[in-house]
């Protein structure tokens, strides 16, 4: 089997197939010459369990209860610190809903009012919106720990991770059976199945070997770090106003980490800043939350996060060309969600191909 793409829906799922005895063998392909080159290490790290689509909050439930205990040897760092979040919301139905919401999870929470949020987050002081809910068991990610976890593991257990090896070419050579050679500068591998998980070059790929675009947006983010704020607590939850205006924050070093949840089309690619975009997202906290929008900015950048029209991941096999799965679209809860994604995925792989693919990829 070959697995294209580095990044977290690439890595979880490499990480979820070598756990499985008899599994298909793995050669993962990452374009870039280090693994997270763009969105999994680009991310806000923020490890928020109820998010808007409630599929998409069954894969964060159980990608956050392994972040919080994964197995001994996984990674050296801790990947999950419970800081805990501040889901705030526009007005007092919307409160209720996300209350009800995550009373009907089962997850951990409290209703709070915004000088109750205040309390626990001091730059908000002032904020508009109506509460919300304190949820104890949200956190930040290690994401690079995360990442590199699930690459170590893989290849511990008979995994090869290529890196700057950008796919060329990806022939069919059994139409019926989805026989596939994989080509990149260096060598060509055989492989009955093709998982393509490259982020934002994710429908090139899987149309070299003809499949169509389902339909998956790049989208453009900005983040910002601001100047040092000294009354900050830096194991203060992070905060996500949902609505209208919607942003998040949490501590960062010394300072905090802010974005005014942008979004723009753009194609795949190390996106570039938009200059206008900080303007733009001090006019965002300034109606929202006017502390937060008086902090100078220290350093910014641009992540790419790609979504699938539903915003839902595609975990399945492509209806059209035997073989190709896709494991696309993770969009802005990826490292939340990707073990819980790479488990899916494995899962639907092995059931089709069984043990008929137990030395599924073979160089040339």
């Amino acid at each position: 089997m070959v697995i294209v793409g580095g990044g977290f829906a690439g890595a979880a799922t490499a990480y979820a197939l070598s756990r499985r005895p008899g599994a298909p063998s793995v050669v993962l392909l990452e374009r870039e010459r280090g693994p997270g080159h763009h969105a999994s290490g680009r991310n806000a790290a923020l490890g928020r369990q109820l998010v808007d689509d409630e599929r998409v909050t069954d894969l964060t439930l159980r990608g956050a209860a392994f972040l919080r205990d994964p197995e001994p040897s996984f990674s050296d760092t801790r990947l999950w610190s419970p800081v805990g979040s501040l889901l705030l919301a526009d007005s007092e139905a919307d409160a209720r809903a996300l209350a009800g919401r995550a009373e009907n999870r089962s997850i951990a929470h409290e209703r709070v009012s915004m000088a109750e949020a205040a309390q626990r987050f001091p730059l908000l002081d002032g904020a508009a919106g109506a509460g919300g809910i304190y949820v104890p068991g949200d956190g930040v990610i290690d994401v690079h720990g995360l990442l590199m976890g699930y690459l170590r593991g893989a290849t511990r257990r008979g995994a090869s991770v290529e890196l700057g090896a950008e796919v060329s070419f990806i022939e069919r050579e059994n139409h019926g059976a989805g026989d596939f050679v994989v080509g990149t500068r260096r060598r060509s591998v055989r492989a009955r199945c093709v998982v393509v998980a490259g982020g934002a070059w994710t429908a090139r790929v899987a149309g070299l070997a003809g499949a169509r675009d389902p339909g998956l947006s790049p989208i453009r983010r900005h983040l910002l770090v601001t100047a040092p704020v000294p009354s900050i607590d830096p194991m203060a939850p992070f905060v996500w106003h949902l609505g209208a205006r919607e942003y998040y924050a949490r501590p960062e070093g010394a300072g905090l980490l802010l974005s005014g949840c942008d979004e723009a089309i753009t194609e795949p690619g190390a996106v570039s800043v938009v200059p206008s975009v900080v303007e733009r997202t001090a006019e965002t906290l300034a109606h929202a939350a006017p502390a937060l929008a008086e902090l100078g900015v220290a350093r910014i950048w641009a992540c790419q996060r790609t979504f699938t029209p539903d915003r839902r991941p595609l975990i399945d096999w492509d209806p059209e060309v035997p073989g190709l799965f896709w494991v696309a679209g993770l969009g802005g809860h990826g490292a939340t969600a990707s073990q819980a994604i790479g488990e899916d995925a494995a899962t639907a792989i092995c059931n089709r191909l069984g043990g008929r693919a137990a030395d599924d990829a073979r160089a040339e």
